[in-house]
């Protein structure tokens, strides 16, 4: 009995590593999750996917302008990221305004949603962390 619990948890051990190794793996576009080739025939129209990974339990997508976007295994949006900055429909309405009134001439070229709330980047480097609610909970420059 100890021997086959000590051969079962060895092969979860080696396929757990196998699974998390760090490697992606090219996927067929076809193969996302339908909310997430929602949100890019929304929010980038005129772009196409140039590639699509699997990533442990993740997606990523790099469309045909430079964006990259991570998305959960449902779907939904974990990071975006885009030099020309992303469509404010994505980013959370309080922390649009606050750029907008704050930095009215800088692009939000990041946003990643944590724990807790919402990272962004602008355009000039500057790094602001925000609460659920839209609240400013850290700047790093």
């Amino acid at each position: 009995m100890k021997k086959f619990i000590l051969t079962l948890l060895t092969l979860v051990l080696i396929a757990g590593s196998a699974y998390a190794d760090g490697r992606k793996k090219v996927i067929d576009p076809d193969r996302l999750p339908q909310a997430a080739t929602t949100t890019i025939q929304k929010h980038w129209p005129s772009c196409v996917i140039d590639m699509a990974y699997i990533d442990g339990r993740e997606y990523e997508v790099l469309l045909s302008d430079g964006t990259l976007i991570e998305f959960d295994m449902k779907g939904v949006w974990k990071e975006m990221k885009c030099t020309d900055g992303l469509p404010v429909t994505l980013v959370p309405g309080n922390i649009t305004r606050y750029v907008v009134n704050r930095f009215p001439k800088q692009l939000i070229i990041k946003c990643e949603k944590m724990r807790g709330g919402y990272e962004i980047e602008l355009a000039n480097g500057l790094e602001i962390q925000f609460d659920m609610q839209g609240r400013v909970t850290h700047v790093d420059d």
